[in-house]
């Protein structure tokens, strides 16, 4: 066990200040790079390990590329990690367990040799995007220490590291996080539920936890940033989203006015993969295990049978997490995910907005606690000479607002949310077009509908050439040109009854075609609304 370590004076937090990474977070991130997203053999070695660059040296040591003599006892002290970090886990080295172990570590080595360099303190320009990204490690002022519960199973595993855009303090800025889900092809009822529910959080100081995507997602960022009109900044929450894939691919393009507000009002973009990770299907599933284990409480406003927001209640239920959901008409279907989860007491029922604050703690102005001596191998690798630099990034003081402890305050105004409960369909108004409002009684503005994309916006876009495309999207393509010749709403079930005919074995299954149908739209090559795609018009 190593020793406590106790961080430096803390300095206000300037937004655009990205403070060189400790030398385990670089490591970590190294760790990271050799991932095909979270992994408990890495987990458990780094356990057993005294910390991420004494595993990085191991692995370097055990390379194929590396003469016998040093290789086979680098995986002899391989072994020994991994062996001894499942033990402080509390689980078993099984026979079993060893030999899988050696396969995933020459996956490890494979992914290794793509590094530009083996010196991992030379890339820190390389992992932090030249300075533009922060990268924090367990130990750090910043860690959302909730994340660790992710270890409480055998097949779980918390992200090595994150990558950051915007303010880190926004992380540990409430000590219980309101997360809100919900599904894409949201209805004005949902989309009002979830930008209300993180409107009067983020009122109350509360940090707001979501994905970043459209619909509720959206809507539940779009609320939290609100909050703000008409009141103090000090005293007013903030919002996290949490990315499938590397900060370079944040997405959808339509949310990119979205995600600068979130910057510009102190909230953070935050993912646990290497900036340049595509946001495969695989990982949004990986991704909701954030979101849950960030919430103290999880609120699904609005969910579907098979919505991906029930796997982040899934896994919000197992962390011990509250979770609620919003009742909606038994005759939708839009509802019937949520109506099923408090049926089954699987979620508690969100019976009311007007008493919605007895669902979480009590209102505080957003602060980051003085950090206290740290005793974790991740902490003590950043003291001392074994410290790249010291990690001096800024927080503010026990009970201080991190809107304080900003550089400027947040008097950016965001688009007008609704009072009612349909939602109104709107652009973001500029920042200085808005007239503010009181600060007391019902709100009147109009939330938001990020599905429309602005003209100004439209015209930068690239236009996207089919011929591009990689040969599987291009097959995708012709289908649903195919649906839309025949004039059939062009649908997950009408495009793979095209394809069972066309492509059988390019896409055998309905869930090779809503994997392909989510990279599409991730990149901007198709438009989803009410269960319909089109292509969008920049397809060429």
């Amino acid at each position: 066990m190593t020793s406590c370590t106790e961080y430096p004076a803390m300095e206000p937090l300037h937004i655009n200040a990205v403070t060189p990474p400790s030398r385990e977070a670089l490591h970590r991130a190294a760790l990271t790079f050799c991932l095909d997203g979270s992994d408990v053999r890495m987990f458990a070695t780094l356990k057993g390990a005294p910390n991420a660059e004494a595993l990085w040296r191991v692995l370097e040591e055990s390379h194929p590329d590396r003469s016998d003599t040093s290789r086979e006892p680098a995986l002899m002290q391989l072994d020994r990690m991994f062996a001894q970090g499942l033990v402080r886990w509390g689980r078993k080295a099984s026979l079993e367990a060893m030999c899988s172990f050696r396969r995933t570590v020459a996956a490890w080595h494979n992914r290794m040799s793509n590094l530009p360099s083996h010196n991992i303190t030379q890339l820190a320009d390389w992992f932090t995007m030249d300075g533009t990204q922060h990268l924090i490690a367990p130990g750090h002022p910043c860690w959302p220490t909730q994340l660790n519960d992710l270890s409480i199973r055998a097949d779980w595993a918390p992200p090595l590291c994150l990558w950051i855009k915007g303010n880190p303090a926004a992380l540990v800025s409430c000590p219980k996080p309101i997360g809100i889900v919900g599904s894409r092809d949201v209805t004005k009822y949902g989309r009002y539920i979830a930008g209300s529910v993180a409107e009067r959080a983020a009122a109350g100081g509360h940090l707001v936890v979501s994905g970043g995507a459209m619909g509720t997602d959206a809507a539940a960022h779009w609320g939290a940033l609100n909050a703000t009109l008409g009141k103090s900044s000090q005293h007013i929450g903030t919002t996290v989203a949490v990315f499938a894939g590397g900060l370079n691919h944040i997405g959808p393009a339509r949310n990119h006015t979205l995600f600068e507000r979130i910057e510009e009002q102190h909230g953070a973009l935050i993912s646990e993969l290497c900036p340049d990770t595509i946001p495969e299907a695989r990982r949004f599933l990986l991704r909701n295990r954030i979101i849950a284990a960030m919430s103290s409480t999880l609120v699904v406003a609005q969910a579907r049978l098979r919505s991906g927001a029930l796997n982040t209640a899934g896994w919000a239920c197992e962390l011990m997490r509250e979770v609620y959901a919003a009742p909606g008409n038994i005759n939708l279907p839009d509802n019937a995910g949520c109506n099923k989860m408090i049926d089954d007491h699987q979620a508690m029922m969100l019976r009311s907005l007007s008493d919605i604050e007895e669902i979480w703690h009590e209102a505080h102005p957003p602060y980051m606690a003085q950090p206290n001596t740290v005793e974790s191998d991740a902490a003590a690798s950043m003291t001392g000479e074994d410290s790249l630099t010291r990690q001096t990034i800024a927080t503010p003081s026990a009970g201080t607002s991190i809107m304080q402890a900003s550089a400027a305050s947040a008097s950016d105004v965001i688009a007008p949310i609704a009072s009612g409960t349909e939602a109104s369909c709107s652009e973001p108004v500029p920042r200085n077009a808005v007239q503010r409002e009181p600060a007391r009684g019902k709100s009147a503005r109009s939330m938001p509908d990020l599905r429309e994309t602005s003209r100004g916006q439209a015209q930068q876009q690239a236009e996207i050439k089919v011929r591009d495309l990689p040969e599987t999207d291009q097959l995708m393509v012709a289908l649903m040109r195919k649906c839309s010749n025949k004039h059939l709403n062009v649908t997950p079930d009408a495009l793979l009854r095209e394809a069972r005919q066309f492509a059988p074995d390019d896409i055998p299954d309905i869930s090779a075609v809503l994997e392909l149908l989510g990279g599409l739209e991730l990149r901007g090559v198709v438009e989803r609304k009410a269960g319909i795609f089109k292509l969008s018009s920049h397809v060429r």
